[in-house]
């Protein structure tokens, strides 16, 4: 009976994945690297300043001459976005992989070696997990002041508990293989099935992981820096962008949360469907159907 109950579902999920991912992954894939090119090149090319003020043109509304707008010291909100795209990559991306390498290391020798260091080991992520992300942060942010270096490194810390306890949960299944008794038997030592057993075929997750992490690292740092301990005015951000905007001027200029707050949204958004996709393509059942 459970059979005949499955039966129907696992045909259409299959449809479902051969007909949807190619182009949800092609739209997904070109919007990102859109974003990523136009915040790499854009600030080359424009030959506005993000800090150059105007008091002349004060609160403009979108135009030909002002695509987004500008703001309340009359600058470019175009402009500013440009470089706040640039300004949050640099941080974000960087601080998302970090974290995901870290993660990934530190569940690794947890998830194979088990014992007194994996119990060390969950402990910590349990006590950091138990607090949000913004928060680990911040605090991390408070205590080393800002500036780039300290919001890569506090990003990093933020996300590293959920590469930890991925990474843990893969290693486990995966150490208990065959092959990786057989290196045991042949004596081979625990780094080397470790790094040549074990990770690369953990490298789904971990693959799903960075994707989901890099959007969990835009929103850490659009946070930081909405609160004022990310990267500091008058330089710009998109965090930064939606502080006073957001509680002086939403009524009277909205284009000055709308713009930084949509590309902030479709970033985030991009990843996201990116890691889900991502963990269907490196589900081995999801797989197996698809080749059926």
């Amino acid at each position: 009976m459970a059979e005949a109950v499955a039966a129907p579902i696992t045909p259409t999920r299959t449809r479902v994945t051969r007909r949807r991912v190619p182009w949800i992954g092609l739209i997904v894939s070109l919007a990102l690297t859109l974003i990523v090119l136009t915040g790499i090149v854009g600030p080359s090319i424009n030959p506005r300043s993000p800090t150059a003020t105007n008091a002349a043109a004060r609160l403009k509304p979108p135009s030909a001459g002002y695509p987004f707008g500008t703001d309340e010291l009359g600058r470019d909100i175009f402009t500013r976005a440009l470089y706040g795209l640039r300004t949050t990559l640099l941080i974000a991306v960087p601080g998302g992989l970090v974290g995901t390498i870290i993660g990934t290391l530190l569940g690794l020798i947890g998830g194979y070696r088990r014992g007194l260091i994996d119990f060390l080991l969950q402990r910590g992520v349990e006590i950091i997990t138990a607090i949000p992300s913004l928060v680990v942060a911040s605090v991390v942010v408070a205590v080393l002041g800002p500036g780039r270096i300290q919001l890569v490194g506090a990003i990093a810390l933020s996300l590293t508990p959920v590469g930890v306890r991925v990474m843990r949960a893969a290693a486990l299944r995966v150490s208990e293989s065959l092959f990786c008794e057989a290196a045991r038997a042949l004596g081979a030592s625990h780094w080397r099935i470790m790094l040549r057993h074990v990770l690369p075929n953990c490298l789904g997750p971990v693959a799903v992981l960075s994707s989901l992490n890099l959007g969990a690292a835009i929103f850490v740092e659009t946070g930081l820096s909405f609160l004022g301990l990310g990267v500091q005015p008058p330089n710009p951000s998109l965090g930064n962008m939606l502080t006073g905007a957001a509680s002086l001027y939403f009524t009277r200029a909205p284009w000055m949360v709308i713009f930084p707050g949509l590309i902030v949204t479709i970033l985030i958004l991009c990843f996201n469907i990116l890691g889900d996709m991502l963990a269907d393509y490196f589900d081995p059942r999801l797989r197996s159907q698809t080749n059926a």
